[in-house]
């Protein structure tokens, strides 16, 4: 739940006038905490909830804009307030761009930062407010649509094997075909659920080593129905023998089904979609490629499409286009593993996604959207 506590506020400033300044202001209505620069700054905000940030922009180290960066990569919804004698049109575009709350210059106007920084408050609690009714929200509609879905999927289960032997071909693929798209159903309600618990940091790293290959063999069962239906081929090309990686197994096979599924919806029938794994041993990363031979990524979106922020909006869902939820969510899994996804038009047709990852990912626990 949303906490109705003192809110907490952090100034980042090298030039301790200024910072005391602030502080003596706002003690005794705010938690308030100082930093001198950056990296004491993401070392507050690592341990302790913060709601509005007032921030110098021109700072040894690393700069303010860096700082800014920062922040909002630990929880976009922390406000900014841009305290400086140093603004510039160029730091103006880069406040825009991570939302910054507004901008104020040295030397300030008390009333008027007070004002600001009562503003700012408000603004993080309504947002933390409608992000905590969002959270509840997607809980109890997963909750709903994941109960009947589970029961069809196991009554589906339960009539096939008690009438397999007195079905045709025919029925059988049909009982086959309720079960493959529930499943896809069922991915897709994960996916948002997913989508929503790493927008919110609640996510963890868990590291452990396995073969690439047993995740493709896994996905191509899992989407053999699909792709049998759709009469288009899926197959595993003999790239290397042995593909061990040390990595979060549950979200590479989230990540490479992501990528499989987006190949099937734009493959026509009689096409090919292929998984492989590439091994550089120098660089210790593999590359995972899914390709298909389907309509292709107009150079124009390729960008957008790889490049999906929490906070994008999507694009009005088409025929074509559908939401595009898989391929956000293989970029923020992609993300959170330290590795980086392109995609690109092959010169025969289709599209080549390529997930570049170490061969060792680290543990990490998400310490973002502290509350």
């Amino acid at each position: 739940m949303v906490p109705e506590d003192r809110a907490s506020l952090l100034i980042i400033d090298d030039d301790r006038g200024p910072a005391e300044s602030l502080r003596m202001v706002f003690k005794d209505h705010y938690e308030v905490f100082t930093a001198p620069g950056g990296k004491e700054a993401l070392e507050v905000l690592r341990h302790q909830p913060i709601d509005v940030v007032t921030l110098d922009l021109r700072m040894p180290g690393m700069t303010g804009n860096e700082v800014m960066e920062h922040i909002k990569r630990l929880d976009p919804d922390i406000e900014i307030i841009v305290v400086t004698g140093y603004a510039s049109l160029d730091s103006a575009i880069r406040g825009l761009r991570h939302r910054v709350f507004d901008y104020v210059t040295k030397p300030f106007d008390v009333p008027q930062i007070s004002d600001l920084v009562e503003r700012a408050v408000a603004r993080r609690r309504a947002t933390l407010r409608a992000r905590d009714f969002r959270d509840r929200f997607l809980a109890n509609l997963s909750h709903e649509l994941r109960t009947p879905l589970n029961a069809i999927m196991g009554f589906n289960d339960i009539l096939t094997e008690q009438l397999t032997p007195q079905l045709n071909r025919e029925q059988l693929e049909n009982f086959e075909r309720i079960q493959a798209h529930s499943r896809r159903l069922l991915t897709l309600i994960d996916t948002v659920t997913i989508l929503n618990q790493v927008e919110d940091g609640e996510y963890q790293i868990v590291p452990t080593e396995f073969d690439v290959h047993e995740v493709f063999e896994m996905t191509a069962e899992r989407f053999g129905r699909v792709a049998l239906e759709q009469r288009v081929r899926l197959e595993i090309l003999p790239t290397v023998r042995r593909a061990s990686i040390i990595a979060d197994r549950d979200k590479l096979e989230r990540l490479v089904a992501a990528l499989v599924d987006n190949a099937l919806k734009f493959t026509p029938e009689g096409g090919l979609v292929t998984l492989e794994v590439i091994a550089d041993i120098e660089a210790a990363t593999l590359e995972i490629a899914v390709s298909d031979d389907g309509i292709g990524v107009p150079t124009e979106n390729i960008e957008e499409l790889i490049d999906l922020a929490p906070s994008t909006v999507l694009p009005k869902p088409t025929v074509h286009t559908g939401l595009g939820l898989g391929l956000r969510l293989a970029s923020e899994l992609t993300r959170l593993m330290e590795g980086t996804l392109t995609v690109c038009r092959q010169e025969s047709g289709g599209s080549r996604f390529s997930v570049c990852l170490p061969r060792e990912t680290s543990r990490r626990e998400s310490n973002a959207h502290v509350q």
